[in-house]
């Protein structure tokens, strides 16, 4: 058994559907950041994915320069915490990698969405899911959509790998296989 897999046999609480995140990073070493952040999901989640890495131009507020360009990757993993508290997680791993508070749309060297929690949809102060913008953007539905095309949106009642047919590209660049993520995943071992 594998430290992650391990670490997902302890974690609190039954097993969940299957969950995506989006992962990405537009200050510093930014493909290091986003392999850092994945590996440090291990430690409460077993990565059973991960997309192929992406370039995007920075989504900034109306009037404003645009930021450097964003690096962008979905992965997929199985976890037995609650959404509230995998927020939390994610929100953890932000800090150790490096993000401080900010205001909104600034630079940041790691941002972890929550995309999808199975089925599930919640709306809190805190919490949207499925995420509020992810039938809108192509750096997080092209790279969903090369993991888990079959899976259908919770709200739009729509194959994922449709919406990322019909989603309005903005620039959205292939950079690298999955294997910039640097270790295999579940699903590379099955």
């Amino acid at each position: 058994m594998t430290d992650a897999d391990a670490a997902f046999e302890q974690s609190a609480g039954p097993a969940s559907s299957r969950v995506f995140l989006a992962l990405g990073a537009n200050l510093g070493d930014r493909e290091a950041n986003l392999r850092m952040a994945v590996r440090l999901l291990t430690a409460r989640a077993r990565v059973v994915g991960v997309s192929s890495l992406y370039r995007s131009p920075a989504v900034v507020r109306e009037g404003t320069p645009p930021g450097p360009d964003y690096l962008n990757a979905v992965c997929e993993i199985a976890t037995k915490l609650p959404p509230h508290a995998l927020l939390r997680f994610v929100k953890t791993i932000e800090h150790e990698v490096g993000r401080r508070p900010a205001p909104r749309w600034s630079a940041r060297p790691i941002d972890i969405d929550i995309l999808l929690y199975g089925e599930e949809v919640i709306e809190t102060d805190e919490l949207t899911v499925p995420h509020a913008m992810l039938c809108e953007r192509d750096f997080v539905l092209v790279p969903l959509a090369e993991l888990a095309p079959e899976v259908v949106h919770p709200r739009a009642r729509r194959r994922v790998g449709e919406l990322a047919e019909d989603v309005a590209y903005h620039g959205l660049e292939h950079v690298a296989g999955p294997e910039w993520a640097g270790e295999r995943t579940s699903r590379d071992a099955g």
